[in-house]
Parts: C-alpha cells; sequence; structure tokens
C-alpha cells in the first residue's frame, strides 16, 4: 500500500537525519528543536499528565519524542523499536540526558506489543506498516485509551477512507505540523468489545 511505502522511506530517511544528530550537535540540536515544537503541540492535544502511562512506538535511535514527552509531563514513558541498533542508541542517549528511571526502552515490535495498560501511545511517522498495529492496539488497549499517531501529510485519513480502520477509530482531532500531521485516534464507542484481524 502507498502508505506504507511513504513511512518506510520516512523510516530511512529519519534514521539518516538521526544518525547524523548523534554525531553532529548543529543537526542535534536543529532535529530536537524542530521536534519539541511538534510534541508539545501533541502533549497539549491530549493532556498528558504525572499519573498517565505512556507507550512510544518506534523511537528510533534518537529517542527525543519520549524524552520531550517525560520531561514536560513528568509522566512514565515505555518506548519501543524492532530495531535492535537503535535500541542501543536510545538506551545509550537515555543514559546520558540521566532519564533511565523515566524512559524504559525495549526491543519489541508494535504489532504484539502489551498495551493494556497505557493511557497514551505515540506512533511515530517511521512506524509501518501501519494497519497491523493500529489493529492490534483497536483489540488490546483500554477503551479510553488515546492515539497520537504520527502522519505524512495526510496519509493517515487517506488510509483511513480506504480501510476497515474507519470503522474501528474516530478521528478526533488533526494538527498540521511543518512536515507532518498528528492525528488523534480514538476508538469508536459502538465497537469496544468487536475483535478486528
Amino acid at each position: 500500500m502507498f502508505t506504507n511505502w511513504k513511512r518506510k522511506i520516512s523510516c530511512y530517511e529519519y534514521l539518516f537525519l538521526e544518525f547524523l544528530a548523534v554525531k553532529i550537535d548543529f543537526f542535534y540540536r536543529m532535529l530536537t528543536r524542530w521536534r519539541k515544537t511538534v510534541f508539545i503541540k501533541e502533549i497539549k492535544m491530549v493532556n498528558i499528565t504525572p499519573k498517565d502511562k505512556v507507550l512510544f512506538i518506534g523511537c528510533g535511535i534518537l529517542p527525543t519524542g519520549p524524552i520531550i514527552i517525560a520531561e514536560e509531563t513528568e509522566a512514565k514513558v515505555v518506548t519501543i523499536d524492532n530495531n535492535i541498533r537503535a535500541i542501543k542508541f536510545a538506551q545509550s542517549h537515555i543514559r546520558k540526558k540521566g532519564l533511565i528511571d523515566k524512559i524504559k526502552i525495549e526491543y519489541a515490535d508494535g504489532v504484539g506489543y502489551p498495551v493494556e495498560n497505557f493511557d497514551f501511545i505515540f506512533i511515530a511517522t517511521n512506524v509501518w506498516p501501519i494497519e497491523p498495529i493500529l489493529k492490534h492496539l483497536y483489540n488490546n488497549m483500554k477503551p479510553d485509551a488515546k492515539i497520537i499517531c504520527k502522519g505524512i501529510k495526510n496519509d493517515v485519513a487517506e488510509l483511513f477512507e480506504k480501510s476497515e480502520l474507519n470503522n474501528m477509530y474516530s478521528i478526533e482531532n488533526i494538527t498540521k505540523n511543518p512536515k507532518t500531521y498528528s492525528f488523534l485516534l480514538t476508538k469508536k464507542d459502538n465497537l469496544y468489545e468487536r475483535k478486528i484481524t
């Protein structure tokens, strides 16, 4: 599907940018500044509190999203990635930032990870394929949990128009960012007990 190809390409673009940011301070400051603006908008959109449990799917080698969420809200954050090298870089960065007690990093895939205890679930732009992850979340997350799914332009809304995801989730809000959109997704009320495969 075209949406997943765009996400796959963005995965490699972000990997390259993050690698530069890890090695060159100028790129680190630039990437962090851009991402902070976006994540603060998302945090305000859903009103995360210190009591909330947050899952971040797709941390990459430079886990600025989980860091910003933990620092701005004081919530506990678990972040996962299915690339073991990315996890090692991310863990090293979290240790350097002194955030080991606030951010837990795990090697895992978004399709099978246990999500029933999280209040908010962030899905990064570089995560693909997106449909099986959204189906897994629908089947296993708390009924009142909220998903913040980053999209490349309007790809998530377009995907919803062409798939069964439209029957599973409501798009509660869309925030336009410089290169991405942030989609706030909630389960549709009448489908809480239904399993989608």
